[in-house]
């Protein structure tokens, strides 16, 4: 096991350690239980869920995955600019400077509007391409943010196939609640009825050899369920070890997945308090007996949210209470109950295991009234990626 360093330097004890190994084997198990799909694209938009994009997509380049997705034309980029030459999907929208930054950096858009459609058509028209330039197209099926409705999405297939610089590579759609795929009467179970309604009608209009991909997570784990293995995938949060609940089976893990990121810090001081002070901004937290308040250099500008204000966190393997409001840079605990086994320098786990115990981005989601999702990408750039790189895990397709 070797660890890689983002910053050669480290002057304060707050990190966020990623398991690439982890992120391996978890890529393996969905590609694996999906029935090995011909069409595998990892997500790795918003800095790979926080994550790390470029450590993230380096290991799964080292696995066999050939295709990865971003949401921005500026994340696609990121990764051109780091060597990675193979394919990756832009799923966001782009006007005409998108459309030639996308062309020249072989990024492959994934088209939700018939004006996207003409400018690229007019963008490859001008280039002495050697072979036409691959394009997917998002059907709106009923998730209603991007893509195209049915009848406008055989126009627009229409004008990509009577186009010989265009290639229509792909077809897909997003659902508004996968996780009900296998509900009979669901809003999912229709719009898949519409996507597949859809498909079948571009074929009619000569679409051959594109891959249909509709799954992220939640809907992957559907399929799953429903033995559909026949779309192509784009896992996002599972791919990080957040397998989500569905509505026909809400606690099953079907996936075993692992949690690649591991959050910490450090006491760096202790306080003691007197019985009826009050600690941190507002008073709000009063203290009902003499105590010792640890202070652990984190705080709401690194993405630990103000709102986890009385959420616990770990050490020495138990749970101690956050008190007083979450600050900028730093939260206090109280460490009355660990007497003198607490002491400055102790790790303090805010996200991931300590021996019989753990906190997961679920469980601290629920106290914002949040998502796994947003716990994740809320790391601010303030924290350090330390990454744990396996090298048995590579090549795992």
């Amino acid at each position: 096991m070797k660890t890689i360093f983002q910053r050669q330097s480290l002057h304060r004890p707050t990190v966020a350690v990623v398991d690439l190994g982890k992120l391996a084997r978890n890529a393996r198990n969905l590609f694996q239980a999906l029935g090995k799909p011909a069409f595998f694209c990892p997500m790795v938009k918003a800095n790979a869920y926080g994550h790390g994009d470029l450590a993230v997509a380096k290991k799964l380049r080292e696995a066999g995955v050939s295709h990865l997705g971003v949401g921005l034309i500026e994340e696609a980029l990121h990764l051109r600019e780091d060597g990675d030459a193979q394919g990756i999907l832009h799923f966001g929208m782009f006007d005409r400077r998108g459309a030639k930054v996308l062309v020249e950096n072989a990024i492959t858009p994934v088209i939700s509007s018939l004006d996207e459609v003409q400018i690229l058509s007019e963008e490859v028209e001008t280039r002495a391409l050697t072979e036409p330039f691959s394009v997917h197209l998002k059907i709106n099926t009923g998730m209603n943010r991007l893509g195209l409705e049915p009848k406008l999405a055989l126009t627009a297939a229409k004008e990509i196939l009577a186009d010989p610089k265009l290639k229509l590579a792909g077809i897909a759609t997003h659902f508004a609640s996968g996780e009900t795929l296998s509900a009979k009467g669901s809003t999912a179970e229709e719009q898949l009825r519409t996507f597949e309604a859809c498909v079948n009608d571009c074929k009619r209009l000569g679409a051959r050899d594109f891959v249909q991909h509709i799954a992220n997570s939640a809907t992957a784990r559907e399929l799953y369920l429903l033995g559909r293995t026949e779309f192509g995938i784009r896992p996002g949060i599972a791919l990080y070890g957040i397998e989500l609940p569905t509505e026909s089976s809400p606690e099953k893990d079907v996936f075993s997945l692992e949690p690649v990121l591991r959050l910490e810090s450090r006491i760096v001081h202790i306080q003691d308090v007197r019985q009826g002070a009050r600690v941190s901004y507002g008073g709000h937290w009063q203290s009902s007996r003499d105590s010792k308040v640890g202070v652990v250099p984190i705080g709401y500008a690194d993405g630990y949210h103000r709102g986890l204000g009385g959420a616990s966190v770990l050490i020495h393997g138990r749970r101690a209470p956050i008190v007083g409001t979450i600050c900028m840079d730093y939260f206090m605990v109280d460490l009355t109950d660990f007497g003198s086994q607490a002491k400055v320098g102790d790790v303090v786990v805010l996200l991931g295991e300590m021996q019989n115990d753990k906190i997961t981005a679920q469980e601290l989601a629920d106290r914002l009234g949040s998502i796994p999702y947003e716990i994740l990408t809320s790391l601010s750039e303030r924290v350090p990626r330390l990454y744990n790189d396996d090298p048995q895990s590579a090549s795992v397709f």
